[in-house]
């Protein structure tokens, strides 16, 4: 089955039925029982392949790349476990890197510190949202207050701890592999997140392995990881807005429940609203800026739930 959503030029495409996918034209082809759909390139940022057994020609991955679309390949389970993000055709790529390779080396230390600032942020404005545990907002905000360069106390893990606990339960423990369906359901919608954030960055030339805080020789998206992190509560609050109903939490509905969010979700910079892509754009411009200008400060998004 096709799914789409466009909301304000953005649009994502899951493709679990079709057998057969290709290209036609500028077009994104699905041969589908009922027969075939066509989707224009241009209006596409971001395709889910959610079938094992899915044909893909290389033709037509070449031509999505041209447009900068994310490629997302699901595992049998649904989880993602392949994006393929563009790597040419950005003509800023050579002077981007360059400045990303040459930044004063206490430049990244100041970014990270920014960063968890705002991730915890607005964790707490998650908490606030549905008057969840006013001790532990209290606690995240001594914590957030107290942030060094680098986090070298690691006052985002801890901060990360209360607020899982305050808003699943005490008894919730924070998996990455598979486990319960509220961990599911997370972990579906982070990697969401991160093919997004991958494209905003490689839409920049930036080089994705070399991060600001993670350094992960095993990792080709350290920056990715790291400049994510402010952007994970949108995913926390849609997986807490499903939890009334367990048994359906990570079900192909609740899925495509996450594709209109995002599509249609928010966030404010500097009291405007953006969609969650034009948000990351944004700040990707601002990480280069920041990156080149010691005085430049993160242009970073706060939820608007």
């Amino acid at each position: 089955m096709l799914q789409g959503e466009h909301i304000m030029g953005w649009r994502t495409i899951i493709i679990e039925q079709s057998q057969q996918v290709s290209l036609h034209l500028d077009n994104l082809k699905i041969r589908m029982l009922e027969g075939d759909y066509l989707v224009p390139l241009q209006d596409i940022s971001v395709v889910i392949f959610n079938n094992y057994k899915l044909n893909v020609t290389t033709q037509l991955l070449c031509k999505m790349s041209r447009y900068q679309i994310c490629v997302i390949i699901c595992e049998k389970n649904g989880l993602p476990s392949v994006v393929m993000n563009p790597i040419a055709g950005n003509y800023v790529t050579f002077k981007n890197q360059e400045t990303q390779l040459n930044m004063n080396p206490s430049r990244p230390g100041d970014l990270w510190k920014a960063i968890i600032e705002r991730k915890i942020n607005n964790q707490m404005f998650v908490l606030d949202h549905y008057s969840l545990s006013l001790d532990t907002i209290e606690i995240m905000e001594s914590l957030r207050d107290t942030i060094q360069p680098f986090d070298a106390e690691n006052h985002e893990g801890i901060a990360a701890k209360v607020y899982f606990k305050a808003l699943f339960g005490i008894g919730f423990i924070r998996d990455r592999e598979e486990g319960d369906s509220i961990n599911n359901a997370l972990n579906y919608g982070y990697s969401i997140i991160r093919a997004l954030m991958a494209r905003a960055l490689a839409a920049k030339g930036l080089i994705l392995s070399i991060g600001i805080k993670h350094h992960n020789i095993y990792n080709h998206f350290n920056l990715v990881d790291d400049c994510m992190e402010i952007y994970r509560p949108i995913i926390d609050d849609w997986v807490y807005s499903c939890i009334y109903v367990p048994e359906v939490l990570f079900s192909r509905d609740i899925k495509l429940n996450l594709i209109t969010m995002l599509s249609e979700h928010t966030v404010r910079h500097q009291n405007i609203s953006y969609s969650i892509v034009d948000s990351m754009n944004r700040f990707a411009d601002s990480l280069v800026r920041c990156m080149t200008d010691d005085n430049e400060v993160l242009d970073l998004p706060l939820l608007d739930i």
